[in-house]
């Protein structure tokens, strides 16, 4: 059992230790979705990105491998009743979608996580038409209980194989190929930041 697998019923729960920020957090991607966009979210754990995302979306496809995770989002979807969202397992490596399929892609918090960023990266790119969003929490130096509340996950099995302050993050982007990028940093016990790239206003020499 993974670590996800294993928080997943927690996961929730986890999250309102910053729930300040995280709030803000989706109330930035509740306004980065035009009307009626399709949007995909990789990565989506219990899915609480894809319902903020839901108000304006026409439709949502959220993903994650982790099945103990779909399972809480799809509870989630069905008590909502948000009947424009689907959830599937999806691997980020591999999202099984044709070239340009979805008008946002929204991979929240998982590219630390994981061996082959880049790799992920050119997946997320491949299937945006216009926009990717890329929401982070800023881990790197942290102070107080909130450097506790991260201890305490990492016991636990939480393994981050990178940690970002909001200059480091702006700086890991591009060697990805997630160049000029704007940004939105939030405040908040642990800080988070919100990038956006937009395809086609940029070089896509690598997307």
């Amino acid at each position: 059992m993974t670590f996800w697998d294993f928080s997943a019923p927690l996961y929730d729960l986890a999250e309102t230790v910053n729930g300040k920020a995280y709030n803000v957090m989706l109330k930035i991607i509740r306004e980065l979705i035009p009307k009626n966009a399709s949007v995909l979210e990789a990565a989506a754990g219990t899915g609480s990105i894809s319902l903020a995302a839901s108000e304006n979306a026409s439709h949502i496809l959220c993903t994650d491998i982790s099945e103990r995770m779909l399972n809480v989002a799809r509870r989630k979807v069905k008590k909502a009743r948000a009947k424009n969202i689907t959830v599937e397992n999806r691997s980020i490596y591999d999202l099984n979608e044709p070239d340009s399929s979805f008008d946002i892609v929204i991979a929240g918090q998982v590219l630390h996580l994981i061996h082959e960023p880049e790799v992920a990266a050119s997946e997320l790119r491949r299937v945006a038409k216009s926009m990717v969003v890329l929401p982070m929490s800023l881990t790197k130096d942290l102070c107080g209980m909130a450097k506790v509340n991260i201890g305490v996950y990492k016991l636990f099995g939480f393994s981050p194989k990178i940690e970002f302050d909001d200059n480091s993050y702006k700086a890991f982007l591009p060697t990805i190929g997630f160049n000029d990028c704007e940004f939105v940093t939030i405040n908040g016990k642990i800080p988070m930041m919100v990038a956006v790239w937009k395809k086609g206003t940029f070089s896509d020499a690598t997307a």
